[in-house]
């Protein structure tokens, strides 16, 4: 076809050609592992403040609501679980911060609200750049931010499972636990269709070094 031999006379590889993507571009490299974002084109604006191609209906201004939806939600629930488990008390405190499934649940709720403030940041500047007139690294906070995204998505999905398929006895399903056992996961879900930052394979050592680390404590 045209398209076909328009691409190859452009130099595209035949990987390009067939639409498959270079296998770096699923695993990553050092600087993903690290929570970086590339240097150029001030990304950290465009992939906060910008939705996913799944939600480009979104204007940026509905997309930030949508961010602050979610944070006030998943706020509402961390909440109620915590005064559930009364997590405040210095007696009964220490079983509520020993499980995964609290560890998970407070990932997600900093998760949420950083990445709204995140969001707000990105949309005020969305041209920020260095003193030197070279566009900004990914800032700390930025970083944080995207190590937490990636902790929430693995986090929610494996709690949900694990729970149901293992813990759930076939007794009293109470209303809590439907919101920090599945609900939690349809959260990150809704936020992952909509973000537009991808997840990458080597960064998967987060969320293995918080569960191998709060099976430890359990």
């Amino acid at each position: 076809p045209d398209w076909l031999l328009a691409q190859a006379r452009s130099g595209g590889s035949l990987a390009t050609l067939i639409g498959f993507r270079p296998m770096t571009s699923l695993l990553g490299n050092t600087a993903t592992a690290r929570f970086e974002l590339p240097s150029t084109d001030s990304p950290w604006q465009v992939a906060f403040g910008a939705p996913s191609k799944l939600g480009r209906c979104l204007s940026p201004r509905t997309f930030l609501a949508f961010r602050v939806l979610l944070a006030l939600f998943w706020t509402g629930i961390t909440i109620w679980s915590m005064v559930d488990h009364k997590a405040n008390d210095l007696e009964t405190a220490p079983e509520f911060y020993i499980y995964l499934t609290n560890w998970s649940l407070l990932i997600e709720w900093f998760y949420l609200v950083s990445a709204t403030f995140v969001t707000r940041m990105a949309l005020r500047n969305p041209k920020r750049t260095a003193l030197d007139g070279a566009p900004s690294k990914t800032p700390l906070f930025a970083r944080i931010t995207y190590a937490a995204q990636v902790e929430t998505y693995v986090l929610s999905f494996f709690v949900f499972v694990l729970y149901w398929a293992l813990v759930y006895d076939g007794g009293t399903i109470h209303a809590l636990s439907v919101f920090t056992h599945g609900v939690n996961f349809l959260v990150a879900l809704a936020d992952c269709l909509v973000a537009g930052i991808p997840m990458r394979l080597v960064q998967f050592w987060l969320p293995f070094v918080i569960s191998s680390t709060c099976v430890r404590v359990e």
